[in-house]
């Protein structure tokens, strides 16, 4: 079972909720510096919305430029195949 990590949208950052040992875990973790979440938030969403473009390319070069700052953040706040709930 993987581990899901829910956030609050905010600073005040959230729970790890897993499975061990025949029971359920609650794990508290720090929250997201307020303006760093809004940067990503905005990453997340050019990413987003440039899959819609068909334009060969284009979309590669408009997610491109946001996927090297979207990976570094959610890759220190997302670990061991969580799932993120914004």
């Amino acid at each position: 079972m993987h581990p899901i990590i829910i956030i609050g949208g905010s600073d005040a950052g959230g729970y790890i909720i897993t499975f061990e040992h025949g029971r359920i875990v609650f794990k508290r973790i720090p929250g997201w510096n307020p303006e760093q979440l809004v940067e990503l938030s905005a990453a997340l969403n050019i990413i987003r919305e440039a899959t819609k473009l068909k334009t060969p390319g284009l979309a590669e070069a408009a997610a491109g430029s946001v996927m090297e700052f979207a990976q570094k953040q959610l890759g220190e706040h997302v670990k061991g195949g969580a799932v993120l709930v914004l």
